[in-house]
């Protein structure tokens, strides 16, 4: 695909922020190198590697967003084939269901630091976990990509108020409170995509009129004190208002990796209202790079429906509460046309060839996300 100089130009000068990807459990499951390219693929495929670090370097991509996924156990009986292979399979996955949840959260997010080590250990330093904003822009002033730690799903609490504080002490700057399965602090939507929902798989039915659980308003309040950003994404639209109403305009509150409404009509995607209410706290709404989320289920190119829903948010919330929000290597099938991290200048090119000014793209590109990482992670 042809890159116009202007996004180029425009693309190696901005700050270039995904605020939702998911490397670390590729290496942790399936032992994948970080200073290694590996290959992306056309379609989902676990055993591909989307964001690998020669890719990001070749993407303009100054900063992760590495969101630690321990699978919830919730899987073991909502899929048979998992249950089969957990008996079948080498120790690390059955380790991940069994034990403390925050252990083996922490397990896996020890392990990516250790890759990241491996990676920078041929001479040149290649990515550096940061635990500041100013870290984040001093890493990438020094030309190395910043990892910032963040937690999809609060199932990892272990449903203990107090974990907060010990994933806040390990520099996670984010936590996502839903995923797929319904936890002692929240209540989920459906998470996966009807043409996924395969092998008696997800099957689990989510009722929408339940909001925040027992130990939700808690959880919220000492994310809100420590300085840790709640990510809506996955909260059925009830806990979303509780937790509007919770929160009024204390600290920015953001959807990580979501299509938005009309566009994307399902439960996860926000809708108009709402996306005025996040950009009212200083918030921001991360777009996925995956078609079923963003209302274009039958096109295998996908380009086009993340400018849309750029479009969408800026016309409903202004240019200040857009982000990226890829999912790259979540349980996601990117688009044909920006399939791994590699070709993010393509997003660039179609933002400036639809229109936007290039002070918009910047904001979308990173801008509005180090603005909110300064006012919500402390």
């Amino acid at each position: 695909m042809h890159i116009s100089e202007r996004a180029r130009r425009l693309h190696a000068g901005a700050l270039v922020i995904d605020a939702h990807v998911h490397p670390s459990l590729k290496t942790y499951l399936f032992h994948k190198k970080l200073g290694k390219t590996h290959r992306s693929g056309g379609a989902f495929n676990p055993f591909t590697m989307r964001v690998d670090l020669p890719r990001t370097i070749a993407g303009g991509v100054a900063a992760l967003i590495s969101s630690i996924y321990l699978p919830e156990r919730g899987l073991l009986d909502d899929c048979k084939v998992l249950k089969f292979l957990r008996k079948i399979s080498f120790g690390r996955i059955r380790r991940l269901f069994k034990g403390d949840p925050l252990e083996r959260t922490l397990e896996i997010l020890d392990q990516f630091e250790r890759a990241i080590a491996k990676a920078n250990s041929h001479g040149r330093e290649l990515a550096r976990v940061v635990q500041s904003t100013d870290e984040l822009l001093q890493a990438r002033a020094d030309g190395v990509i910043a990892v910032v730690h963040a937690v999809e799903g609060a199932h990892s609490l272990g449903g203990r108020v107090e974990s907060v504080a010990t994933l806040a002490e390990r520099g996670v700057c984010m936590l996502t409170l839903a995923h797929f399965y319904e936890n002692e602090v929240v209540a989920p939507v459906v998470g996966i995509p009807r043409s996924m929902q395969k092998l008696g798989c997800f099957k689990q039915p989510k009722d929408l009129d339940r909001g925040l659980g027992e130990i939700g308003p808690a959880v919220v309040e000492e994310m809100l004190r420590l300085g840790m950003i709640i990510d809506l994404t996955h909260c059925t639209p009830k806990a979303r208002h509780e937790i509007y109403d919770l929160c009024g305009t204390r600290r920015p509150l953001m959807f990580s990796h979501v299509g938005v409404q009309p566009l994307a009509d399902d439960p996860m995607s926000p809708t108009a209202e709402e996306i005025v209410r996040i950009a009212g706290t200083g918030g921001v709404i991360g777009v996925i790079f995956m078609n079923y989320w963003l209302g274009e289920h039958s096109k295998k190119k996908g380009l086009d429906a993340i400018v849309a829903t750029v479009r969408r948010i800026v016309e409903v919330g202004g240019s200040d509460a857009v982000a990226i929000g890829s999912d790259f290597d979540g349980f996601t099938d990117p688009p044909d046309d920006i399939k791994d991290i590699s070709q993010m200048p393509r997003l660039t090119d179609a933002l400036l060839d639809a229109g936007f000014g290039e002070l918009e793209v910047e904001k979308l590109l990173g801008k509005n996300m180090e603005r909110m990482l300064r006012l919500g992670w402390r």
